[in-house]
């Protein structure tokens, strides 16, 4: 009987464990405040680790938590819903094929080079420059290191979001991205 009575407070002791790491992970899912500063912290070591300089410290170390982001993360399956069609016109796709050719004609050496250089075709390159940012005119408010490393924070997507945030403070100490640099909601 002895065993019996050890057994059951040794599985109630493992399902409290349980739900204590299940309820700081769920606590941690768009949490703000000490949680972020220490993921940071942590983040920054393995960051060192994985080649980033002390510009792109720096800038880890001064990104907030970006809860418009978060807002933004959580609210996209309703942007894509419904058919590629009606997506494709709520954002213009019929402007932004006729700009597309405009623009790949106009700069046709432009775009020949960079195919020869990164083996990326102009059609790939022209799509994405006009569904992100309709050709340059919404470059976007949100501090793109911020929204970056608060995606690699976040529970829903880490894994994907992780390398993104090493290769922005890669970029910063590269120069070509600063602290302050500011885009689209998701750190495009």
């Amino acid at each position: 009987m002895a065993f019996f009575a050890k057994a059951k407070i040794l599985a109630a002791a493992a399902s409290m464990m349980l739900a204590a790491a299940t309820a700081a992970q769920a606590a941690q899912c768009g949490k703000t405040g000490a949680g972020f500063e220490a993921w940071k912290a942590e983040f920054a070591q393995e960051a060192r680790a994985s080649g980033v300089g002390s510009k792109g410290l720096a800038a880890l170390a001064s990104a907030t938590y970006a809860k418009r982001t978060i807002a933004a993360d959580r609210a996209i399956h309703k942007a894509f819903g419904g058919s590629v069609d009606a997506f494709m016109k709520r954002r213009g796709a019929s402007t932004i094929i006729s700009k597309g050719r405009s623009l790949k004609k106009s700069n046709a050496a432009l775009f020949d080079k960079i195919e020869r250089t990164y083996g990326v075709t102009p059609g790939v390159l022209l799509a994405i420059w006009g569904m992100e940012t309709g050709f340059g005119s919404f470059l976007g408010k949100q501090n793109t290191v911020s929204a970056i490393v608060t995606l690699a924070y976040d529970c829903r997507r880490p894994e994907f979001f992780y390398p993104h945030a090493v290769a922005a403070l890669k970029l910063v100490d590269r120069g070509a991205l600063s602290a302050s640099s500011v885009g689209a909601m998701h750190g495009e």
